[in-house]
């Protein structure tokens, strides 16, 4: 097995956890920015014992969710070195569950994986808004500006996107750092003036507030979610630093900041009687808002950055998981591995952030269409950590308690938030229901097209005497399969029609793996100058035909060399579905699974074979 090295191993601690302030945290960091003024609405006047307790359900929320599960828990159960909802369903598969459990937790992880899509298209719009709205506290009448600024500045950031984020990465961390600096002192100062609003920091005020006035406080659970939206990135990009730094970033710098900015935005809400729909800039003083809203602006753009990159990271693995069809990605980092681009998908998600900001106006607009999206994909990450622990036979008592109450707060959450379907939530819900039934269509039909291949590819085994006996020509032919026992059946085309083979024929078998890296090449000879290459690439890597054959090629025992795949011709399979009147899939979803079968990516694209020499040979199955 060979994998290209880690990016970042060799950073310092200290770098590489302030690096991660940019990519991990800025999603977690901008929060201050509308949350607590979202958590704080539904209660409408402003009192103490209401301010201290939604406050209060803000800061022990992080506390549990980010600190305790996620930083706790769940960045322990990495897949080498990689986080994330998916890397939890690879590792599963990886322990061999019952089917039962495997079908389960393909559900899980589609549900999880399209409502955080769904995630991606709102964070930007609401992000960005907020930040900008923060013109109208210096001057109201800047208030026309703030829809047409922030689609500038969302049209320039999906623009930028192909050139790949590796240069403007750097100065990510230090611009956060000095985000969460002023987080931590404009929080601070409001403590001092108002040093009261630290009783929050006991959790008995929310049981006063849920006895005291029980609906206010549950309305108030969809606003406190917002403040720890984002929590999954820290699971899901821990690769790019590893967890200790990840840890240390948290710890350190983001959490005891994050609980400075809330407490302080608390003090300045009560001392102004009023919370606004942007009680952020309460703490901000009037001669600094220029300034403030700048930073926050450019923090926002890196906090949209993260999660757009996410996105492509997201699609790209499900892609090669058979989660959705498989799209074109683009390398953009030939040192940082698992950094893409998918220009279909940025484009899709420019579309729609536009669209959100353009149809919504404003933050506190947006906010409705906030949060359903996130608890659904914490509760799906949370709940593959069960399956994983129950497939490892590692779920103890005392665990499934702890998870299963922290569970039980994001299911509150949930409920909250679906209060919220009329007036926005349904945005994020209806993409987040129509991927569920793109992606689940995409796996049923996939298994169904794998059965009906097996059914129509003899055995490799059972062509020997055939590929023996036929005449050679000079060159080197690689046929591309799906299995390492079955033959393509551009090869078995190839034998009935022309009789005829090249003097060397690799079957090159591709094989998505439950790794995220590296490339597992296994070969075994099959009949004299016919040689089966078993190419297993992870499932967050990049694919490549040529590195597959490479490895093969180099080793001592190999019947073809380097030299003679230089002028290789390549050979692919390719499966047109059609339609069964006796198939178990319904008749929408043969016609949805036919129809993404015809948009999916073409296989030049998603193995990297060279155009000039690629063939490609079809063939119609039924599903």
């Amino acid at each position: 097995m060979t994998a290209a090295p880690r990016a970042g191993r060799a950073t310092p601690t200290g770098l590489a956890a302030i690096g991660a302030l940019g990519v991990v945290f800025g999603d977690i960091g901008t929060s201050p920015l509308y949350a607590l003024s979202a958590a704080l609405a539904p209660a409408g006047s402003i009192h103490s014992a209401t301010v201290y307790g939604v406050t209060s359900m803000v800061v022990w929320s992080i506390t549990l969710v980010v600190t305790v599960l996620y930083v706790g828990v769940l960045m322990r159960f990495d897949n080498d070195g990689e986080g994330g909802l998916l890397a939890l369903l690879a590792q599963l598969r990886r322990a061999h569950p019952t089917a039962r459990v495997r079908t389960i937790a393909t559900g899980v992880a589609i549900l999880g994986a399209a409502m955080f899509l769904g995630d991606s298209m709102i964070t930007p719009a609401i992000s960005v808004l907020s930040a900008v709205e923060g013109l109208t506290t210096f001057d109201s009448d800047l208030g026309a500006l703030v829809v047409p600024i922030t689609v500038a500045i969302l049209v320039a950031l999906f623009v930028v996107q192909r050139f790949g984020t590796a240069r403007i990465g750097r100065v990510f961390g230090p611009i956060m750092l000095a985000w969460f600096g002023l987080l931590a002192v404009l929080g601070l100062v409001a403590i001092v003036r108002g040093p009261d609003v630290l009783v929050a920091l006991s959790p008995h005020w929310i049981v006063l507030l849920v006895a005291e006035h029980p609906w206010s406080a549950f309305l108030a659970l969809g606003g406190v979610v917002l403040a720890i939206t984002g929590a999954e990135a820290l699971f899901a990009d821990m690769g790019h630093f590893g967890r200790r730094p990840v840890t240390i970033a948290w710890l350190a710098i983001v959490f005891p900041c994050l609980l400075l900015a809330y407490l302080g935005q608390a003090a300045a809400v009560l001392a102004a009687g009023e919370a606004g729909p942007n009680s952020f800039f309460l703490l901000v003083p009037g001669w600094a808002t220029v300034p403030v809203v700048v930073l926050a602006t450019v923090a926002t753009v890196i906090a949209s950055q993260a999660v757009i990159s996410g996105a492509f990271s997201a699609v790209h693995q499900a892609g090669r998981l058979e989660l959705i069809p498989g799209v074109r990605a683009v390398h953009t980092s030939t040192s940082a591995r698992g950094q893409v681009y998918l220009p279909a998908v940025n484009l899709l998600l420019a579309v729609a952030v536009i669209g959100l900001v353009v149809g919504f106006q404003s933050s506190s607009a947006l906010a409705s269409a906030y949060g359903i999206a996130v608890t659904v994909t914490l509760s799906s990450t949370t709940t593959l950590l069960l399956l994983l622990l129950r497939a490892r036979g590692s779920l103890s008592v005392p665990r499934v308690i702890g998870i299963m109450a922290i569970l039980g707060v994001l299911l509150a959450f949930l409920a909250a938030n679906l209060t919220k379907v009329v007036t926005g939530g349904w945005v994020p819900l209806g993409v987040g229901v129509l991927l569920v039934l793109v992606m689940w269509t995409w796996w049923r039909g996939s298994r169904r097209l794998a059965i009906a291949r097996r059914a129509d590819e003899p055995l490799l085994a059972d062509l020997v005497d055939d590929l023996v006996a036929a005449p050679r020509v000079p060159g080197t032919t690689v046929y591309l399969a799906r299995s390492i026992d079955t033959a393509p059946v551009a090869l078995t085309t190839i034998l009935e029609r022309y009789r005829v083979l090249s003097e060397h024929v690799i079957v090159l078998a591709m094989r998505t793996t439950t790794s995220p890296f590296g490339v597992e090449v296994e070969t075994r000879p099959l009949a004299p100058g016919v040689t089966v290459v078993d190419a297993g690439f992870g499932y967050h890597g990049r694919v490549r035909v040529a590195d597959a054959l490479a490895i093969a090629a180099a080793r001592p025992d190999s019947a073809f060399t380097a030299e003679q795949l230089e002028d290789a011709t390549y050979v692919v399979s390719s499966d047109s579905p059609v339609a069964d009147r006796d198939s178990t899939l319904p008749g929408w979803q043969q016609r949805l699974f036919i129809g993404l079968e015809r948009v999916q990516g073409s296989p030049l694209d998603l193995a990297q074979l060279p155009a000039r020499r690629t063939v490609i040979v079809g063939r119609e199955l039924r599903v």
